[in-house]
């Protein structure tokens, strides 16, 4: 596929859109996909992370004060949304699978004059302020309102909705399942981490907060080079033995493996935090923020002490001593983060793309033999609990009981025309069984989690009773298992179970 990001990063906007984006295009161009970004050129816009990552980049114009005025985030495009739209289009070219846009200043006059474009859009929001012209929709952070987009989204799209599907570097995943267990505070490190900007200097009262607890924890603080307060944040950490300052690229996923408590805002970096079981006191350094720290002080997943500009270094001391001096909160505090994100978002959201991407039609007449040729070959069969070649007869007669069972559906999926994989449903009351392969030659292509995901769509749909989708893989069949736990089945005695009332509420 080709896929193309319309984001921007900026010394107003921040860093975060276009990290997460580029998150979700590194783990797309790993499937095979090509990925290409459009970015205007605003003041503080770090192009050259794009080209740093492998990726084309087309840089859009200054903005020049411009903007439709009708979204409270319009000013932060730089220019009218049709005047945006017709400089992307000229910019990237027709002929894209998929426009990604990821912008608070874009609404649904840009997605659908996007669509000369590309066959597809997804969305990526956080606020649920404005119409959306989509055929998907990302919103990866924690809310209490599952219809929050409602009356937003055009009939048909689907909406992916929590730090389930939180864009997190692929690192992420595997080392939050070994990190389960937190170390104490008392003489362990703490991480300040507030993003590439903190406008608000959080970063300093944060520090100026540790050294009020004296606590004995060990610091490490991670500043951009775009922080406007960099050079007082140097002044402070210098000459301070327990301090280590980290400028620019630091490696996020070590440092918060490494700590036992972080203090910082409320933006993505707060679900990498989750996934890594690691506490966290919140101080929101944007009112978009608010939101999602007030839902993760509800569960209780993290401590959230106010804004930037109402929090003191004596509050942050404060938050520290609890949570030092209170081991079950804090232990409870990183369960219940990692009981919200277990780092897998990324792959359940290049799962939906693909899924989108492919078209399952019912198995007719003129498959059968093609079916045939597919199930018995090599590649296909050793995974089988029978792995042995199927007679011409046999599997004539089994095409056509199946095709005349009403608890059965067998599906080709397609993709721009031409099959990939087969998927059957085998369905008793109120569950179904499921068995996939992937056409010979389509392998290593993350086809098979898509279209397990689409298939489950198209059975709930079939089935409307139906709350579960069980699997079986053989052990030696890692790829089946792998796809299987990014389309979100989770291991059940035995077997792999997707509850749909969870995974794809009716």
């Amino acid at each position: 596929m080709r896929i193309a990001f319309r984001t921007d990063a900026s010394d107003t906007i921040g860093t975060g859109h276009l990290i997460r984006c580029l998150t979700l295009a590194d783990a797309l161009a790993a499937a095979g996909h090509e990925c290409r970004f459009a970015l205007r050129d605003h003041p503080g816009c770090p192009a050259g992370l794009i080209g740093a990552r492998g990726f084309t980049l087309s840089l859009l114009t200054a903005p020049e004060g411009e903007h439709d005025g009708d979204l409270a985030h319009a000013a932060w495009l730089g220019a009218p949304q049709a005047a945006d739209a017709a400089e992307t289009l000229a910019a990237i070219g027709p002929g894209w699978d998929w426009i990604v846009a990821d912008h608070y200043g874009l609404d649904w006059r840009w997605e659908g004059a996007m669509r000369a474009a590309a066959a597809r859009v997804l969305a990526i929001d956080d606020l649920a302020d404005r119409r959306h012209d989509c055929d998907l929709l990302l919103d990866q952070n924690l809310q209490r309102s599952p219809d929050r987009y409602e009356g937003l989204v055009p009939a048909g799209a689907i909406v992916l909705l929590g730090p389930r599907f939180a864009l997190l570097r692929r690192e992420f995943a595997g080392l939050g399942d070994r990190l389960a267990a937190r170390p104490p505070v008392r003489g362990s490190r703490i991480l300040i981490y507030f993003g590439g900007i903190d406008p608000d200097g959080a970063t300093l009262t944060a520090l100026e907060g540790v050294v009020r607890a004296n606590r004995g924890l060990a610091v490490d603080v991670v500043a951009g080079p775009r922080n406007p307060h960099l050079v007082a944040i140097r002044r402070e950490c210098a000459g301070r033995g327990d301090v280590v300052l980290h400028e620019g690229d630091a490696d996020m996923s070590a440092l918060m493996a490494g700590a036992a408590l972080a203090i910082g805002g409320a933006g993505a970096t707060a679900w990498e935090r989750c996934c890594l079981s690691l506490p966290t006191i919140l101080i929101t350094i944007a009112a978009n923020q608010r939101p999602g720290a007030e839902a993760l002080a509800a569960l209780p997943a993290a401590l959230w002490i106010g804004d930037a500009g109402d929090v003191s270094a004596q509050t942050v001391a404060d938050a520290i001593e609890t949570l030092v001096d209170q081991a079950p909160r804090h232990a409870a505090l990183a369960a219940a983060g990692r009981s919200i994100c277990d780092g897998h978002g990324t792959a359940r959201v290049v799962a939906e793309i693909s899924a989108r991407s492919l078209d399952l039609r019912p198995a007719g007449s003129a498959d059968c033999d093609p079916l045939l040729a597919w199930r018995n070959h090599p590649d296909t069969r050793r995974y089988f609990h029978d792995p042995g070649e199927v007679s011409l007869d046999e599997h004539r007669a089994w095409f056509a009981q199946t095709c005349a069972d009403p608890d059965r559906r067998l599906w080709i999926g397609e993709s721009k025309g031409a099959p990939v994989g087969v998927i059957r449903f085998d369905r008793a009351d109120t569950s179904a069984l499921v068995s996939i392969y992937l056409v010979p030659g389509h392998s290593g292509r993350g086809l098979g989690t898509a279209l397990i995901v689409a298939g489950c769509r198209a059975a709930r749909g079939e089935w409307p009773g139906l709350r579960a989708i069980d699997a079986e893989a053989l052990p030696a069949n890692e790829a089946s298992t792998r796809a299987f736990a990014k389309a979100g089945f989770a291991s059940y005695e035995g077997r792999w179970r997707l509850t749909l009332e969870e995974e794809f509420p009716a």
